[in-house]
C-alpha cells in the first residue's frame, strides 16, 4: 500500500444517516474530505421503500361478509370476516421492509458507518432484524421521528 493510498483512505470517510418514521425512511450519505474541507458534505440518497415481498394481509376474510350456509338446508344470511391478527402482521412486514432496505443501502452505500433516527417503539425491533454485521457499523442512535428535519440540520442532528 503506498503512503497516498493510506492517507486517502484515513482522510475520506463515508457516513450514513438514515431517518425513519412509521412510513417513510430518508436517507442521507455524509463525506468527509479533510483535504479539501473541514465539515462534511451531505447528499440525500433517493430510497425506494417497497415490500420485500408481497403482503397477503392486504386482503383477509375480514374485508367483507360472506355467506353463511346452514345444516338444515340453504341460508341467506350474512357472516361477517373475522380478524386474524392483520394488523399486527402488517406492522412485523412493514419493520422487516425497514430493516431490509437499511441492510441493503448500509451495504449497497459501502459506508464505513451509519447513524439512525428512529421512533423508540421501533428501534429494538428494526435493528434486532438487521444483520449483525449491519448492527456492527451503528454508531449512534436516535430515537423520534427527525424525517421532516432540512437536510442543512441533519448534519447536526449527531453532533451531539
Amino acid at each position: 500500500m503506498t503512503a497516498s493510498h493510506f492517507v486517502a483512505q484515513h482522510i475520506m470517510k463515508k457516513k450514513l444517516i438514515i431517518l425513519v418514521n412509521r412510513e417513510s425512511l430518508c436517507a442521507y450519505s455524509q463525506s468527509n474530505d479533510l483535504l479539501i474541507s473541514e465539515y462534511p458534505s451531505i447528499e440525500k440518497i433517493n430510497v425506494d421503500l417497497q415490500p420485500s415481498r408481497p403482503d397477503p394481509t392486504i386482503c383477509t376474510d375480514q374485508d367483507g361478509r360472506f355467506p353463511g350456509g346452514s345444516s338444515i338446508g340453504y341460508s341467506t344470511a350474512m357472516k361477517h370476516g373475522e380478524a386474524h391478527g392483520r394488523i399486527s402482521e402488517q406492522k412485523k412486514r412493514k419493520l422487516s421492509d425497514l430493516a431490509h432496505t437499511i441492510s441493503k443501502l448500509v451495504n449497497d452505500e459501502d459506508c464505513e458507518a451509519w447513524n439512525l433516527a428512529i421512533p423508540a417503539e421501533q428501534a429494538n425491533q428494526v435493528i434486532n432484524k438487521l444483520p449483525i454485521e449491519v448492527q456492527q457499523k451503528l454508531t449512534q442512535l436516535k430515537e423520534g421521528d427527525y424525517t421532516w428535519l432540512p437536510r442543512k440540520e441533519v448534519n447536526r442532528l449527531f453532533d451531539s
